[in-house]
Parts: structure tokens; C-alpha cells; sequence
């Protein structure tokens, strides 16, 4: 294209000659043009055309002779590389504080407010105040109150294993063949999974969609060499790229994944694992349940199964569990119209609702609990597909125990966020500015 419009072509921009704006990120989404600031030179404009306006472009070029005099040709991946890098700081700052400086209600970056501390510890004393001077009648009260909350989940469940078998079996829905198709993005958080990058490939690369309408993302930790390499030396393909993320506190995956949402390109927006291996129609049943489904579903569940049941018995309760859940549990609280809380992957998300309601809490460790409340308090609510995404459970104890962990640490949080939700809706005034609207009951 250079040589037919004869004009300089730049292979590779130096990110420290563009100015970093907001706007800047835009280029991530649709390269097109950018503005390089020379030291010592006049600006120059990397334009990257368009074969549909090719001929336009030459024949402007012909009949103005001086427009050409600062133009180069450039490349998307270049620009896209150039823009990550001029505006990183910036970005993964922005990832880090933004929904805490906007909306401060719904971070997990302050564990507990005021009054939330003092009236735990007044809890906590006036428990440890009646074992001291009452220990029989406390431990009976005790026993009776964790009975209850056990009894009462384990009805729940038993509601959730009636309906699973006497409701009717839910079909998947799939658009047309020929119907056109949206550019849906593929997110994946990695971190130190070398040894699973090439089988995440391959099954990224089974999707059933058109490659050219594909926007996988593999995001990564800039300092995380091994992962890097690992993904650079298979054959990925125009639809991937990589994202490197500053090192920057907290090093967690929804902070990873909120960095890099400011390059989604697609409507529509999947979140997967390192070691998941989606069913290849899943993207296409997500899209089909969308089109069909009003703009309140701003999130659709796909159940997960476990596939090494038969390793040990932590796995065999793994998948137990996860039966109940994806296919029970699930899809009972989405036929009643009642917060989800998300599994951490096979996500779909309408990108537009995504943004808006603020991304991922970097500082949630069960952020995709966390974001499936947060959506039920803003108006919106989650349903479920059928099409499955395949995974490994832990085998081990010492695993077990450090997910386990991490994920009642993070229900805490979230219980202790959103411990009124079932007695009413919180009631919001959203900043128009920001284009949301008054969450109601």
C-alpha cells in the first residue's frame, strides 16, 4: 500500500513520540491514524488505510500533491503496540481506581467501613462475653443458629435438584448460518501457565466463529517471561494478541482483565481460564440467547464441567459440586430473575453493559461473584446457556485449601457489600454523566 500510494511506510512506532490522552485508547479498538511528535522534526501522521478507500486516498494524494507530506503508512499491530505502551501508566492506574474513586460502594479496596468494624467487634465481644459467663446455653445457641443456615442451604439445594429433574431439559439456541455475525472478543487472564498455553490455543483456535470477527485477547503479566515466550512461539494468528500489564498492585486477575477491556473491540465479550476448553458452539449459542433476550440480560453463565472426576476424591467432590451448581443451583436463581454468582469463567458479557457498570473490582479476590450482584443492584440480571466449558479441578489438598481460601475470603467481602440485597434493592443516584441510571426495586 505504501509504495502504491508512494508514501514512507513505518514498520514500528516509538512509543515515547505520542502524547498520551484518553482518547488514545480508541486506536486500540480500530487502529486508523495516529499523530507521531518528531524531536527534532515536523509531526508526522501513521495512517493505516482502508482497502475499501484506497483509491480515494491515491487520488487524493494525486490531486494535492502537499497532503502526502506528512503521512507514512503503518500497520494496525504497530499502532496497537505503540498505544499499549504510551499510555500503560496511565491504563493500569486507571484500572486500579476507577470504579473506587467513581463508585466507592461497590469496591472491595476498603474491607470494612466504620460502623461495619465497631458493630463486629461488638459482636464478637458480646459472643466471647457469653461463653465466658454462659458456655452451655451460648454453644446450644451457636449449634442452633449454624444448624439452621445449614439446613436452609441445604434446602436450597434440594429445590434446585426438583427442578433440574422435573423441569423441562433447556435447549440451546443457535442463530442462522448465514445470519450476520458481530466481532465477539475472547478474554484470558494467564499467569504463569506456560505448560497449558499451547492446549489454550487449540481450543480457542476450535471456536465456531469467523476468525476475522474474533478479537482474542491473552492477557498477561509483563514480568511473566516464561508465559510470554510460551504464547509468542506458537502460531497464533491475526485474531490473538497479547497484553502485557504493568507490574502494579494488586496483581490480581479482574485488575489484568479491566486493563485490557479498554481494548474490547467485539459487542459481545467471553471470559475463559488458562486451562478451559470451551464447546466450539458456545459463542454462537451466547450470541443466539442475546438476540433473544431483552437488554436487562446483561450476562450469560455457561455451566462448567469437570473432567478429572476420577484423579482423586477432592475432584470427585469438585465435579459433584459443580453438577449441583451450573446445572441446579444456576439455573433455578436465573428462572426466578435472582442474582447469579458467577462462576470465574465462561462469562458472556454485552460489552456496552460491561463498561458501563464499571468493569472488574481489581481489589475482589471472587470477582466474578462480586460483578454478578453488582449487575442485579444496577437493573440488570444473568441467565445461563447450555453449551459447556470443559476444565480441570484440583487433585491435591494443599491447592484445594489455598482456592477454597481465597474464595471465602471473597464471599466474606461480599457478604459484607451487599448483606441488605435481599431485603431491598440499594437505591443509587447514578451520575448521568456516566450514563447510568437509578437502580430501583
Amino acid at each position: 500500500m505504501a509504495r502504491f500510494l508512494r508514501l514512507p511506510f513505518i514498520g514500528t512506532i516509538d512509543p515515547s513520540l505520542l502524547t498520551d490522552i484518553p482518547l488514545l485508547d480508541t486506536q486500540l479498538r480500530r487502529p486508523s491514524q495516529i499523530r507521531i511528535a518528531h524531536r527534532h522534526r515536523a509531526p508526522q501522521v501513521a495512517v493505516v488505510p482502508e482497502a475499501s478507500r484506497l483509491a480515494d486516498l491515491g487520488a487524493a494524494l494525486a490531486a494535492m500533491p502537499a497532503l502526502g507530506r506528512d503521512l507514512a503508512i503503518t500497520t494496525p499491530s504497530a499502532v496497537r503496540s505503540a498505544v499499549w505502551r504510551a499510555g500503560a501508566r496511565r491504563r493500569v492506574q486507571e484500572a486500579v481506581t476507577t470504579l473506587f474513586d467513581q463508585f466507592p460502594d461497590f469496591s472491595a479496596r476498603i474491607v470494612l467501613a466504620g460502623h461495619q468494624g465497631f458493630y463486629a467487634g461488638l459482636g464478637l465481644a458480646a459472643i466471647i462475653s457469653a461463653l465466658i459467663f454462659m458456655p452451655l446455653a451460648t454453644l446450644l445457641m451457636l449449634h442452633i443458629g449454624l444448624s439452621c443456615i445449614y439446613l436452609a442451604s441445604l434446602f436450597l439445594r434440594f429445590a434446585a435438584f426438583t427442578r433440574q429433574n422435573f423441569a423441562p431439559a433447556m435447549l440451546p439456541a443457535l442463530p442462522a448460518r448465514d445470519a450476520p455475525l458481530p466481532c465477539y472478543t475472547v478474554m484470558v487472564a494467564l499467569y504463569r501457565e506456560a505448560a497449558v498455553a499451547e492446549q489454550l490455543i487449540s481450543s480457542l483456535k476450535r471456536l465456531d466463529w469467523p476468525a476475522a470477527l474474533l478479537d482474542i485477547k491473552l492477557v498477561c503479566e509483563a514480568d511473566d517471561h516464561e508465559t510470554i515466550t510460551a504464547l509468542k512461539a506458537l502460531a497464533l494468528g491475526p485474531c490473538f494478541e497479547i497484553v502485557e500489564v504493568p507490574p502494579c498492585n494488586p496483581r490480581t486477575k479482574p485488575k489484568a482483565l479491566t486493563y485490557a477491556l479498554a481494548a474490547a473491540r467485539g459487542e459481545y465479550l467471553a471470559i475463559y481460564d488458562a486451562e478451559d476448553r470451551p464447546h466450539p458452539q458456545q459463542l454462537r449459542e451466547a450470541y443466539a440467547r442475546f438476540q433473544t433476550s431483552p437488554a436487562e440480560v446483561a450476562c450469560l453463565q455457561a455451566p462448567l464441567i469437570i473432567t478429572n472426576a476420577k484423579e482423586s476424591w477432592i475432584s470427585a467432590l469438585f465435579s459433584l459440586e459443580y453438577s449441583g451448581l451450573f446445572r441446579g443451583l444456576l439455573p433455578m436463581l436465573a428462572g426466578s430473575r435472582m442474582p447469579l454468582p458467577l462462576g470465574g469463567t465462561s462469562n458472556h458479557f454485552r460489552t456496552e453493559t460491561l463498561l458501563a457498570v464499571g468493569g472488574w473490582d481489581p481489589f475482589n479476590v471472587t470477582e466474578d461473584a462480586d460483578l454478578g450482584l453488582r449487575l442485579y443492584r444496577l437493573g440488570y440480571r444473568a441467565d445461563v446457556i447450555v453449551r459447556q466449558t470443559l476444565e480441570d479441578a484440583p487433585t491435591a489438598i494443599r491447592v484445594w485449601m489455598a482456592q477454597r481460601s481465597r474464595w471465602f475470603k471473597g464471599w466474606l467481602h461480599l457478604y459484607e457489600r451487599n448483606h441488605n440485597l435481599l431485603q431491598t434493592r440499594d437505591i443509587y443516584s447514578i451520575s448521568t454523566a456516566e450514563n447510568w441510571t437509578t437502580a430501583t426495586s
